[in-house]
C-alpha cells in the first residue's frame, strides 16, 4: 500500500461546481483508493500559497486549511510516496521536493490540456499558467497524458521530454437511468411528447463556443416551438452571461440554464435529451460529449480532430464558416428529422460503449506506478 496525493484546483465535493477535470482528478483518486492505496487529494483554487486549501482524506472526511503552510505543517511533502499533479497548482513546492534528501516522494504531472497548443490557438492563456507548465513537464519524474491527440501534441511541443510520457485515456463515470427524476424533470420543465431536446454542457466562456450556441439559438428556438435547450455549466465571463440572460428572457418555456448539477441528476438530463453540442475550440478529450453519447443523443460537434472517433456517428460544423450558417442548418436538420437523430445516436452509443468497455484505468494506473 502506498500513501499517494492528488494536486488539483477543483474535486467533486458537495454541491459545488466541478468541471470535467475535477471529474477525472475523482476517478483516479477512486481507481487508486480500489488498488488498495491511501489516496490524499488537496484542492486549492488559487497558486498562492497563503491561500485556503481542502484536504480530503482516504476516509472521505475533509480537512480545512486556511493556507497551504497548514497542510505543510500537518503532512509535509516527503511522507507521501507519489505526488500526483493535476493541472498546475504547486511547481515551487514540488522543486523543493525534487531538490530534497532522498529517498524523496516519486513526482507525476498529469496534465489534461498542452496549454501552449491553446495560446497559439489564440485563446486567453495566461503566463504564469503557461510557464508552471512547462515548469512541470521539466521537473516531473513520468507524465500522463489524456488522449492520443495529446499525446500527439506533446511529441511535437516536448519532444525532449517525450520519454517521460504514458498516455492513460480518460474513462467515463455512468449512472443508469432513473425513470422517475426523468419524469420529474420534464414535469419541472414543461417537456411533453413529441418536444425535442437539446443539451449544452460545459464552462460559459469564448473557448468553450458557448457564444455560437447563445448567437443561432434564438432564431430556431422561435421558429420550432417544441425544442428545448438546456445550458449546463458555470458562468466564467460576463458578456456571454448577459448575452444568454437576454435569450432565457424571450424564451422562459424553452431555454433553460442550471448553473450546476449533481452528475447522478446530469446523467437523467442526459437520458432525456435528444441531441448533444459540444461547440467548444480546444478539446483534449470531453468527458461531456462520450457521456452525451452513451446516453444515445445525437451529436453536434465542432470540428476538431480529437472527435474523430466519431467521424461516421455524428454531424459536424465548422466554428470558420462566416456566419455560423453550417452550425444553425445542422442543427435544425437534427431537430426536424426524427430517423437521422435516432441512427446517428444508436452509432454514437456504439462508439461510446466500445470506448468504455475498452477502458482498464484501475489495471493501467496499477502498471504505470509499478514501472517506476
Amino acid at each position: 500500500m502506498k500513501k499517494i496525493l492528488l494536486l488539483t484546483f477543483e474535486f467533486p465535493i458537495g454541491k459545488g461546481y466541478c468541471g470535467g477535470g475535477g471529474q477525472v482528478v475523482k476517478q483516479c483518486r477512486d481507481a487508486l483508493t480500489d488498488l488498495g492505496h491511501r489516496v490524499h487529494v488537496l484542492i486549492s483554487a488559487e497558486f498562492r500559497k497563503k491561500y485556503p486549501a481542502k484536504l480530503f482524506n482516504p476516509d472521505g472526511t475533509i480537512t480545512q486549511y486556511n493556507n497551504l503552510s497548514g497542510f505543510e505543517k500537518e503532512h509535509g511533502w516527503s511522507g507521501f510516496d507519489y505526488i500526483i499533479q493535476h493541472f498546475v497548482n504547486w511547481t515551487g513546492e514540488l522543486r523543493g521536493v525534487k531538490n530534497g534528501a532522498h529517498p524523496r516522494p516519486k513526482i507525476i504531472y498529469h496534465f489534461h490540456s498542452i496549454l501552449r497548443r491553446e495560446r497559439e490557438s489564440g485563446f486567453r492563456t495566461l503566463n504564469y499558467f503557461l510557464r508552471n507548465q512547462e515548469k512541470m513537464i521539466e521537473l516531473a519524474d513520468k507524465i500522463i497524458c489524456p488522449s492520443n491527440y495529446e499525446y500527439d501534441n506533446f511529441c511535437r511541443y516536448f519532444p525532449k521530454f517525450a520519454g517521460k510520457l504514458t498516455m492513460i485515456e480518460n474513462t467515463i463515470e455512468t449512472f443508469p437511468a432513473s425513470k422517475e427524476i426523468i419524469s420529474g424533470i420534464r414535469q419541472k420543465y414543461g417537456i411533453k411528447e413529441g418536444d425535442v431536446t437539446g443539451l449544452y454542457v460545459g464552462r460559459l466562456e469564448q473557448i468553450k463556443g458557448i457564444e455560437i450556441i447563445i448567437r443561432h439559438l434564438p432564431k430556431l428556438l422561435g421558429r420550432h416551438k417544441n425544442f428545448k435547450f438546456f445550458i449546463i455549466g458555470k458562468s466564467l465571463e460576463k458578456d456571454l452571461h448577459k448575452k444568454l440572460l437576454r435569450v432565457l428572457r424571450k424564451f422562459p418555456g424553452q431555454l433553460f440554464y442550471i448553473r450546476y448539477l449533481e452528475k447522478e441528476r446530469l446523467f437523467q438530463l442526459y437520458y432525456l435529451s435528444d441531441i448533444y453540442i459540444n461547440p467548444s475550440l480546444s478539446e483534449s478529450f470531453s468527458l461531456s460529449t462520450h457521456e452525451g453519447a452513451l446516453c444515445k443523443n445525437a451529436l453536434l460537434l465542432n470540428r476538431l480532430p480529437v472527435f474523430e472517433k466519431f467521424k461516421e456517428a455524428a454531424l459536424f460544423f465548422s466554428s470558420q464558416e462566416a456566419g455560423g450558417g453550417e452550425f444553425s442548418s445542422r442543427l435544425e436538420y437534427l431537430i426536424t428529422h426524427k430517423n437521422r437523430r435516432r441512427k446517428l445516436a444508436i452509432k454514437s452509443f456504439r462508439i461510446a460503449r466500445s470506448f468504455l468497455a475498452g477502458k482498464r484505468l484501475k489495471a493501467d494506473l496499477s502498471g504505470f506506478l509499478n514501472s517506476f
